[in-house]
């Protein structure tokens, strides 16, 4: 399919091709608290790529359900979720802040008489976040993100933002391809 001939298609690619320059940008920075605020600024075009994907399959443009597609990405690009999460908290909550600064969000769900400990370092690079439950049927979830890193309760370590990009980013430009052959194909003025 000719890009130039589905926006949408268009749109998903030329928001990856905008966050690899601010990728490209931060790296070529020396000064990490000057390089930050283009790693932040990458995940926004980031997330907007899958943001157009997504709704061409909830407008029922792809040959597969909102619900199918989500599988798939959840499949290829794993940490997806990460980079919803810091736009999220960057764009809609707190702002994820330079400085050295660490926020931490928690929820825990725990049986009645239960308990339940957290603990961390304060340290941006390697905070070490920890719940500890007394009870396993216990649950929590957990986001945390500093100036270098982030985590959530699905990651044993932190992420730092330039290898979450660049996993990120290398795994949306093959989901992309994948996106192109799950596009419906236009139907000619010929058929009605």
């Amino acid at each position: 399919m000719n890009v130039a001939a589905n926006p949408r298609l268009a749109g998903a690619k030329e928001q990856l091709t905008r966050a690899w320059r601010l990728l490209e940008e931060a790296h070529a920075i020396r000064a990490y608290d000057a390089a930050f605020p283009k790693l932040i600024a990458a995940v926004y075009p980031a997330r907007a790529a899958l943001e157009i994907m997504r709704e061409a399959a909830k407008l029922g443009e792809l040959t597969v359900s909102l619900q199918e597609f989500d599988r798939r990405v959840a499949e290829r690009v794993p940490r997806y979720r990460l980079i919803q999460a810091v736009r999220i908290r960057d764009f809609h909550r707190y702002g994820v802040q330079g400085g050295g600064r660490i926020m931490v969000e928690f929820k825990i769900r725990m049986p009645p008489l239960g308990h339940a400990e957290f603990s961390m370092y304060p340290d941006p690079i390697d905070p070490r976040p920890e719940v500890r439950v007394s009870d396993q049927s216990g649950s929590y979830t957990l986001l945390l993100t500093s100036d270098v890193v982030v985590q959530d309760e699905r990651e044993a370590q932190p992420i730092p933002y330039w290898v979450l990009l660049r996993e990120y980013l290398e795994q949306m430009d093959a989901l992309v391809g994948e996106f192109e052959s799950l596009l419906r194909k236009p139907r000619s003025s010929n058929q009605v």
